[in-house]
């Protein structure tokens, strides 16, 4: 029978549109001065970050846009969104153009379900993307999860918005910037760029990740105060590799003791058995007890003929017992350690409280939220709600000082970060609930 040929192809004549202009734009977000749009061209998807209607006219913030080109095209790293042109659209005017990241914010990935093995490789990979602008003299200024994407397809990180970024090099639009949040204490006073301020962000963002204890150890130090925390990214990876490396020794050391203790063991069998033929009375059990000596001989030559693998086990285990009175005298210093420790840590949580306490009570004091709560109607929420949602907030410096010389200087940028947590917290409310009022504009981050 005659074979019938077939020709690959498309079962459709016609295709979708490929067109070299953008189409199908699609507003994502406008906020503040930039507008987000989607569009596609070449049958490809790009992200659109544009000045807004109010914006577009105004030459530094013209500037602000090309200075973040200027930034992102230096930057070619698989953790760092990709830039490919500026360029004017019709209807958006000058628009960075950049890469489509199809995937979740770092924010709402770990709200669903997730492993620690993922939260490590996406922690890793953070690490590695904020290693590589540093390379580059460049400080992202505003590290946060709603910054850090995670891609739909293999959980990969790509970092985004470059728009508070800034370097040396550059000369212009100069000044303090960041998110509340995560921006380091130093931030909010100086336009001078320091990778230090990534780092506190990087220290903020790994406690919100629920890590490993090495992870959690190293966000402790990243949000101390400047001069203490970690001067490089790449000291943070180091720290993380020796913390590691400590583990697998203590590993080794725990093998080689219980090895230690079955030879000993075996050692403490043998003996007790020559011990036991000074009890021997009668011939009979006399020799039992000699033919039980003669297969011990007997092993002892066959153990003779793996002397070489002993000597070599012994040079692998030697020093072992002075390891073990180390590791011993260790442990109690360590125990004790951990007591010292977990007094500390009780103070420092008395000290929280303490702050939280005079907190709420200012808080309390401004009688703001039941203002809000009852309130129904912009026309009369005439007051300064700011100056008064932060009242409470005020109060930390001044407490800060009073308990100054009862802590170190890890203990206190513990306290106050709880603190401001907890005002941050406070903020969101009244603003949440400002928001939901009819006929007041109020933006909700």
């Amino acid at each position: 029978m005659e074979e019938t040929s077939s020709v690959s192809g498309y079962l459709e004549d016609g295709f979708e549109g490929v067109s070299s202009e953008f189409t199908q734009l699609e507003t994502l977000r406008s906020q503040g001065i930039n507008t987000l749009t989607r569009a596609k061209r070449h049958g490809r998807w790009y992200l659109l970050k544009s000045l807004n209607d109010e914006a577009r006219g105004k030459l530094v913030y013209q500037e602000m846009l090309r200075k973040e080109f200027d930034i992102m095209m230096r930057l070619q790293h698989p953790g760092i969104v990709q830039v490919v042109n500026i360029e004017n659209v019709p209807s958006l005017g000058e628009c960075v153009v950049m890469e489509w990241v199809e995937g979740v914010t770092l924010k709402e990935w770990l709200a669903g379900s997730t492993t620690v093995e993922q939260r490590l490789h996406v922690a890793q990979q953070l690490l590695d993307a904020v290693s590589y602008i540093h390379s580059l003299d460049i400080v992202h200024r505003d590290i946060k999860p709603s910054n850090i994407m995670i891609t739909a397809n293999g959980k990969n990180v790509k970092l985004i918005d470059f728009g508070l970024a800034d370097t040396d090099v550059h000369a212009i639009l100069k000044q303090p910037a960041g998110t509340q949040q995560y921006m380091a204490p130093e931030q909010a006073s100086t336009s001078q760029p320091d990778v230090r301020n990534d780092i506190y962000s990087l220290g903020v963002v790994l406690r919100t990740m629920d890590l490993n204890r090495d992870y959690k150890k190293v966000a402790a130090r990243c949000i101390l105060p400047i001069e203490e925390r970690y001067q490089s990214v790449e000291e943070i990876k180091n720290d993380l590799s020796h913390m590691k490396s400590t583990r697998r020794t203590m590993m080794i050391g725990a093998t080689a003791l219980l090895l230690a203790g079955l030879l000993a063991g075996t050692a403490i069998v043998a003996s007790r058995l020559n011990n036991n033929t000074r009890y021997v009375r009668d011939d009979k059990a006399r020799q039992q007890v000699d033919s039980l000596r003669n297969e011990l001989n007997q092993t002892t030559d066959q153990m003779e003929l793996s002397q070489l693998k002993q000597d070599s086990l012994r040079r692998h285990l030697g020093g072992l017992n002075d390891t073990i009175m180390s590791l011993n005298a260790s442990n109690i210093q360590l125990r004790n350690t951990q007591k010292e420790l977990d007094e500390r840590q009780r103070m420092v949580n008395r000290a929280i409280n303490e702050g939280l306490r005079i907190i709420d009570a200012t808080n309390a004091a401004t009688h703001l939220k039941e203002h809000v709560d009852t309130v129904r109607n912009a026309d009369y929420v005439w007051i300064d709600w700011h100056f008064q949602a932060t009242r409470g907030e005020s109060k930390i410096p001044e407490y800060m000082n009073k308990i100054r010389n009862e802590f170190t200087s890890k203990e206190l940028a513990e306290i106050e970060y709880a603190l401001k947590e907890h005002c941050n917290n406070y903020e969101e409310q009244i603003k949440y609930k400002l928001s939901k009022i009819k006929g007041f504009l109020f933006v909700v981050d």
